[in-house]
């Protein structure tokens, strides 16, 4: 199955053992076999609309930070392009 990603999108993602992942487009790796996608946890730290402002300065702290750094932490991931059966 052909998987159509979108840049800059946030979705549902379904995988192949029938888990819902909540994800935001980043990229797909050079070779083209893995997602590199904000979590759902990352979503809702660093993109959340209509933060309070202690939130918003969490949100640019967290946006400073180096890829690694927010995988470690959980706000971003990656996963193989043939793990995932559908993106919405």
């Amino acid at each position: 199955m052909k998987l159509k990603i979108k840049e800059n999108h946030a979705g549902t993602m379904i995988l192949n053992d029938g888990t819902k992942v909540n994800y935001g487009t980043i990229r797909v790796t050079q070779n083209m076999s893995k997602l590199i996608y904000y979590t759902g946890k990352g979503l809702r730290e660093i993109y959340k609309p209509d933060m309070a402002d202690e939130v918003k300065q969490k949100a640019k702290e967290l946006k400073k930070q180096d890829e690694k750094m927010l995988m470690k932490s959980g706000h971003i991931a990656e996963i193989l392009l043939s793990e995932i059966k559908e993106l919405n």
